[in-house]
């Protein structure tokens, strides 16, 4: 039932850009393993809205232990466990329990949404030097550079709303520098904190004159589509998603050791983006069921968005490139805290509580249980639970 209620509410929607990616990850995370383990299921996925929340994150609990008493109630040493959730930075600071702060309002109705908007807005969405795509990295990096330089100008006049939105815009950009170039292929543990400097230019960068970057090793997987598949693909294909040239049975591919450089950078080339995988060349593809580029020499693909392989031919990768991209984003927001002080950081993300709120604090998480109780009391009888319990969960 919940899958055809899911299955109606996107047919009747006008969804563009990465939202299927979503929702069929959404759908495939909730069927058994057998199923997901024919679509190339390695690892979790995580996805920019969450890379950037466990990058604030990090840098929220470090901005606490600087402060007074800091060292005796924030610990660093939870900063990948317990502290993804800032509430229990708050919890651990000020020692008390929070149902409400600031910082993940900021987070879920600025940073979130801008940092996925770079795949689906049409002045982003097909821009290769916004991902770090087709060998443009050069362009991509000045965009980075472009893009800190409007950021501090928004910062030294105290706007922060913009300077959010800006900075949750590029770091889309800086986190596919780690899922769509060949970084950790090359055997890089550790992020490039050159990016957005002059610097990067020091890098060596295969470009129109590599003819081959990518060989066709590939493993080709073919399967059957069964009643889910079928409706999966009838989405893609009504939704338009690119030139994706998806059909049944579906293929896809696993790459290993397909990028030939270990000591130039190289990223794939992704259908519909305006500079088009050459035809007379062995150049790498972004690759997954999304890309028909795909299919054209070298096939395959180096992209590592997911942990399915159904979408990212180096899935084995993913998590290793997501966490080198929550790494740079805390780096992020502590070279922003560096240059502006601690003062106007916490400005900046709103992370200060007032004595009003902390003296009434008990009050206030009384109430916020009391409304969550009659929230559900309400779910549970009403017919529409089921329905309200996917869009809440």
């Amino acid at each position: 039932m919940l899958f055809k209620i899911i299955l109606c509410f996107l047919f009747s929607s006008q969804t563009n850009g990465f939202v299927p990616k979503q929702i069929m990850t959404f759908v495939i995370d909730r069927v058994d393993n057998t199923f997901k383990n024919k679509l190339g299921y390695f690892s979790e996925s995580i996805v920019h809205e969450e890379i950037i929340e466990r990058g604030i994150a990090r840098s929220v609990a470090r901005f606490f232990y600087e402060q007074k008493n800091g060292p005796s109630r924030i610990d660093l040493s939870k900063l990948n466990t317990d502290y993804k959730n800032i509430k229990n930075i708050y919890r651990d600071y000020y020692q008390k329990s929070f149902c409400k702060i600031d910082v993940e309002e900021i987070i879920s109705d600025e940073f979130q949404p801008e940092v996925a908007s770079v795949d689906f807005d049409d002045d982003t969405k097909d821009l290769a030097s916004a991902h770090f795509d087709a060998e443009q990295f050069n362009q991509s990096n000045q965009r980075v550079i472009n893009y800190m330089n409007i950021i501090q100008s928004f910062l030294n006049v105290n706007d922060y709303h913009r300077a959010r939105k800006n900075v949750a815009r590029i770091l889309h950009t800086i986190h596919d520098f780690y899922s769509h170039s060949n970084w950790v292929e090359m055997g890089n543990k550790n992020i490039n904190k050159d990016i957005g400097t002059k610097n990067f230019s020091k890098y060596q960068i295969a470009d129109v004159k590599d003819s081959k970057t990518c060989e066709s090793n590939c493993t080709t997987i073919e399967i059957e589509c069964n009643t889910l598949l079928k409706a999966l693909v009838k989405l893609i294909q009504k939704l338009g998603v690119r030139s994706s040239i998806i059909n049944c049975p579906i293929k896809y591919f696993r790459c290993n050791g397909n990028v030939l450089f270990k000591n130039k950078l190289v990223s794939g080339f992704y259908v519909d983006q305006g500079i088009e995988k050459p035809d007379n060349a062995m150049k790498c593809s972004h690759g997954g069921i999304l890309d028909g580029s795909a299919f054209k020499k070298a096939k395959g693909g180096i992209n590592k968005d997911s942990g399915y392989f159904v979408f990212s031919p180096h899935a084995d990768l993913h998590l290793t490139a997501a966490n080198l991209a929550i790494d740079h984003t805390e780096f992020f927001f502590e070279e922003v805290r560096k240059k502006i002080g601690n003062r106007k950081f916490s400005d900046f993300l709103n992370l200060e509580v007032s004595d009003s709120i902390l003296n009434s604090i008990n009050d206030y998480i009384q109430i916020c249980k009391s409304f969550s109780i009659v929230i559900k009391q309400n779910l549970k009888n009403s017919s529409f639970y089921v329905v309200l319990n996917f869009f809440i969960l």
